[in-house]
């Protein structure tokens, strides 16, 4: 019977308590970023057969604004793979990745899941979830990065961006129609409650003229006039409007490629081209240009996605089919007194409107609407291809008063049977410059919802860490996992390992060679509000050696950061002032409550001993953990043969102090055929046979790999309480590779 190891606290360590502040040196330039001064184009060309055209360089062009030819002066060719997701399962079970990192990240494509709650109904919930999860699961590529909103602005059906598509389709599972009832259902429902209520108008004669009769409505009938849902579905179709509208602001400053917004809605369930005859239509009609003209400079393609299926068989219209709906019922109020009402006909009328909505907004942007079908095989494969082959123009536009006009674009291929597709143009400002209002809207997305960075973090990495994307300058690879801590909140072990190659060393008088980095990192919490955040400044002197080892196996640091249990996105960033390069990695942890089940198990580190990655500098270390683990912790989930991996979790006994526990406790290392490489097998006895009663435990083991075969790894870690009735354990895991 194995006896337990003193128990274990963690505490919070900070990066700017250990080294002290440098002042940054150069400016980077944002990624993705052209020239604040230059308008981007992105064009598609296909032959007469519909087929993508490739090998054209800058002079097979021309662009035009507003019929006046313009100078191209930046060209380049887009080709993303498109690269299928390997998932890693073992016993049947997808096992996600717990390292996070940004190589790459601009090889893949970008999109906005916008789910329209508002305007989705009820009862097609389940249509839109199942087609949402169908773009996730089969078209969702392993470098791509994605973001889940929803209109009403709910949190739990909301993801902020990251490339695992287990996240987006947790969001997906929570999303849920709110649309109002069609006005014309109103309308109908209204018919037959009048004919219902037809007995109890009042018939009054009139003295002068017993023939004469007048018919006095009920007070129920007489107050039908005044719709109170009209108000609510006009500042609906503002809101869903303005959504768009900051979605394509926040998106301005993502240069360089595509940006798609999938916008699955039943449109806008109001008559925006009636501005007269409505009390909302102008605003509305306002809103449209403004989500139109954000996108179009934002250069974000709207593709509307409409769930009802083919026309005429939505469940609208087969409800009232099936009611009997009489081809004529009372008036219509906009046309002559006394011109028939047909309730069919208007709900066709009705759904063609809100198709026409979905229409103006996607047509207005670059995308198009998919409207009248069943299935969207066919538009997202077009939306696949659109976002995956493009030559990107760039050119200085003219100077234009800020009027907000917009200016259209051209673009034509001089070799002939070719043709390009590219946006319609961009409104010129109306008050702010480009730049201006890309700054504004960072602000305006970190006033509102967040404050990323410390508050001595530099303007330039605090903008990358607040960028919608994370940032491929400076390569990261992340991990985090979460320990109790001594008080309410947790603590987060975090593991930041930087590239040492495109880090710039200038040499010293004094032999050393010297450089600086900037480390900054925070945690948007589930209502994507920004916790406290934590930064330093690293002053690297080294000698030759050293500079060598950094150069070939780069910079460590292990630090600590308390949060409360919930849901978080970790935002990690550094930067090289010398070299003038800013990279980020965004990591989404769930930090569990530790005190809610009877027996927990914290997150899992993983280090290798008795190697050349021991030799990694680490500036920044986690003195508690490092002591269990005989090494500092590790990113790096590839190790050799010659090597010997460590790991550590922890265990949280929540019992009383009276209760004795025996817990099961194993580690296995298991190969995707579910064989065991490696099994150490333990009994924990917990106040029993006079040991002291503990409440963390502390679980470490080895595993030397020179017996373990070249391949995938499942490494996991349980423990079971032999006296819990449900018998489930507690787990962590993570997915190594042996070479």
């Amino acid at each position: 019977m194995r006896q337990p190891r003193p128990t274990i606290r963690v505490y919070g360590w900070t990066l700017a308590a250990l080294l002290c502040l440098v002042a940054p040196a150069s400016t980077q330039q944002p990624t993705f970023k052209v020239s604040v001064n230059v308008v981007d184009v992105d064009v598609t060309v296909k032959d007469a057969q519909g087929n993508f055209v490739s090998g054209l360089t800058a002079d097979d062009f021309e662009v035009f604004e507003d019929g006046k030819p313009q100078t191209i002066q930046t060209f380049s060719y887009i080709e993303l793979p498109q690269q299928a997701r390997t998932s890693v399962a073992f016993g049947g079970q997808t096992v996600p990745n717990d390292v996070r990192s940004n190589r790459d990240v601009e090889s893949g494509r970008v999109y906005i899941i916008v789910l329209d709650d508002l305007n989705v109904a009820p009862l097609r919930t389940a249509i839109v979830r199942r087609r949402a999860r169908d773009f996730i699961e089969q078209h969702f590529g392993a470098r791509d990065l994605a973001a889940v909103v929803v209109t009403s602005g709910r949190k739990d059906a909301a993801q902020e961006f990251t490339n695992d598509p287990a996240l987006l389709l947790r969001a997906i599972d929570n999303f849920f129609g709110q649309r109002l009832q069609p006005a014309e259902m109103e309308r109908l429902d209204n018919y037959y409650q009048n004919q219902l209520l037809a007995g109890l108008n009042d018939t009054v004669n009139r003295d002068s003229d017993p023939q004469q009769s007048t018919t006095v409505l009920n007070p129920i009938t007489r107050n039908q006039s005044f719709d109170p849902s009209n108000l609510e579905r006009g500042q609906r179709a503002v809101g869903v409007l303005n959504t768009i509208e900051s979605l394509s602001e926040f998106l301005e400053g993502v240069r360089g490629r595509r940006k798609a917004l999938l916008w699955f809605s039943e449109g806008v369930d109001y008559p925006m081209a009636d501005v007269f005859g409505s009390q909302s239509g102008s605003e509305i009609l306002q809103a449209t240009r403004n989500a139109i003209n954000a996108a179009a400079r934002a250069n974000v393609n709207v593709y509307a996605l409409d769930p009802r299926g083919l026309l005429g068989m939505t469940t609208d219209l087969i409800d009232s089919m099936k009611s009997g709906a009489p081809d004529s019922m009372g008036t219509d109020p906009s046309k002559m007194v006394g011109t028939p009402h047909s309730g069919t006909q208007a709900l066709l009328s009705e759904m063609r409107l809100t198709q026409d909505s979905l229409r103006a907004l996607a047509d207005g942007t670059g995308g198009f609407a998919a409207v009248d079908t069943n299935s969207f095989a066919d538009a997202y494969s077009r939306i696949i291809d659109a976002n995956s082959r493009y030559y990107l123009l760039g050119y200085t536009p003219p100077a234009h008063p800020r009027d907000g006009r917009f200016h259209r674009i051209e673009v034509k291929v001089k070799r002939p049977g070719l043709v390009a597709t590219a946006r319609r143009g961009y409104p010129s400002s109306s008050g702010a410059t480009r730049e201006e209002r890309r700054i504004e809207a960072l602000n305006r997305w970190a006033r509102d919802r967040r404050n990323g960075g410390a508050n001595d973090t530099s303007v330039e990495l605090r903008a990358a860490l607040n960028s919608a994307v994370q940032q491929p300058g400076l390569t990261l690879s992340v991990h985090a996992a979460p320990f109790r801590s001594s008080a309410k909140d947790a603590s987060v072990a975090l593991t930041v390992e930087l590239d040492g190659a495109p880090l710039e060393f200038a040499a010293q008088p004094n032999g050393l060679l010297a450089d600086t980095l900037e480390v900054s990192f925070f945690a948007l919490n589930d209502d994507a509000r920004a916790q406290r955040g934590t930064r330093a400044a690293l002053n690297l002197a080294v000698r030759p050696e050293t500079y060598q080892r950094i150069k070939a196996l780069g910079v460590r640091l292990n630090s600590r950061t308390a949060l409360a249990p919930g849901r978080y996105q970790l935002r990690v960033g550094a930067r090289n002032p010398a070299g003038g390069k800013t990279g980020t990695v965004f990591y989404d942890v769930e930090v569990p409550d530790y005190t809610k089940e009877p027996l927990m198990m914290s997150g899992l580190l993983v280090s290798a001993i008795e190697t050349a990655a021991t030799a990694v500098l680490t500036p920044q270390r986690d003195p508690m953990a490092e002591k269990l683990l005989g090494a500092p912790a590790t990113s790096r989930r590839a190790f050799d043969r010659s090597e010997t991996i460590a790991w550590m979790t922890e265990l949280y006994d929540n019992s009383g102090p009276k209760q004795v526990k025996r817990i099961d406790v194993s580690a296995r290392l298991v190969d995707e055929a579910g064989r065991d490489a490696f099994v150490s097998r333990d009994l924990l006895a917990n106040g029993e046979g006079g040991v002291p009663k503990w409440q963390t435990f502390g679980y470490t083991g080895r595993i030397p790999l020179k017996d373990v075969p070249p391949g995938r790894y499942l490494l996991r870690v349980e423990a079971l309480d032999r006296s819990a009735e449900s018998r489930q354990p507690a787990a962590a895991q993570t997915v190594i590779t042996v070479r």
